[in-house]
């Protein structure tokens, strides 16, 4: 009889864990986020407007307040519209030295389509910046995306360059895509190096959204993040309406939407969260945070 108990309880003590399993959430946050960057740039025309930012360290202060002690790492992402000998002056004279304002370089980026289809830093101009500035990673964007577009070699002795480059100085590096197909490249390309790359889904993608690339890059890769941008927007707006790139657009995102792409990516387990562009969270000419900012972090802060 005891026996007959004793099966009986095991039966029930089965029957409940697995209903208890089936209420368990399938996509259960797991908070790994531990470092924030924000995109600033300077002479940049959109518009009417040609970008300014008049203080750095007063931009970097007001994000640090907003993140409020929350993820141990922020950083920002510069870049400038124009020579590369004016923006090495601009960031050497206004992120504070090499004790100063952490930042993210880019060195390996999609250019101008029909001028100069890439953007890429060689390893001495690294360093020059790394002699003034307190550089803790680099940045490769969309270059990938860009190659398969307009059918070019992609440059993979300057990739395996740089990633030695990162190896030998002690950074990281942030490579952000767009398109589907490029991640399984990626994973060949960063083969020996994939403790020190994160790979990161740019939301401004034409070919997925922001929850299936975030998938993508998290079931490839043993360090993944996001570049949450409102150029998602722009693109969704110019794909619909089949007209040219307007970079206004990217003004009108709602902020609700782009919280709940950042929120989706912190929740999957994102460890790097970038976000741009710059003039979507600061003024065009002076600076100073727009309520999207806060709206971003109050929501991130929230664990």
């Amino acid at each position: 009889m005891l026996y007959a108990f004793s099966a009986i309880i095991l039966i029930f003590g089965a029957f409940f864990l697995a209903n208890m399993m089936l209420l368990v959430p399938t996509d259960e946050a797991v908070i790994r986020l531990d470092t924030i960057v924000y995109h600033v740039c300077e002479h940049k025309k959109l518009g009417d407007t040609m970008i300014h930012v008049p203080n750095v360290t007063d931009v970097y202060q007001q994000i640090l307040t907003a993140n409020n002690n929350t993820y141990p790492n922020v950083l920002l992402f510069p870049t400038y519209e124009g020579t590369w000998e004016d923006g090495f002056s601009w960031i050497t004279d206004n992120f504070g030295g090499a004790n100063g304002v952490p930042i993210m370089l880019e060195v390996l980026c999609s250019g101008n389509l029909t001028v100069t289809p890439v953007f890429n830093l060689t390893t001495i101009q690294i360093l020059d910046v790394m002699e003034k500035c307190n550089v803790k990673w680099l940045r490769f964007a969309e270059v990938v995306s860009r190659h398969i577009e307009l059918n070019l070699p992609f440059p993979r002795e300057y990739v395996s360059t740089i990633l030695n480059f990162c190896r030998e100085h002690n950074l990281k590096l942030f490579w952000t895509e767009w398109k589907a197909e490029t991640f399984n490249e990626i994973k060949n390309y960063i083969s020996g190096f994939e403790d020190i790359v994160t790979v990161s889904f740019s939301t401004n993608s034409q070919d997925l959204e922001p929850k299936e690339g975030f998938t993508d890059v998290r079931e490839l890769f043993l360090h993944w993040g996001g570049s949450v941008q409102s150029w998602y927007y722009e693109t969704r707006h110019r794909l619909g309406t089949g007209g040219q790139m307007d970079e206004e657009e990217s003004r009108n995102m709602p902020v609700s939407l782009l919280i709940d792409h950042a929120s989706v990516c912190r929740n999957m387990g994102a460890e790097v969260i970038q976000f741009e562009p710059y003039w979507y969270f600061f003024g065009d000419t002076d600076g100073k945070a727009r309520e999207s900012l806060s709206l971003i972090h109050h929501n991130l802060n929230s664990k």
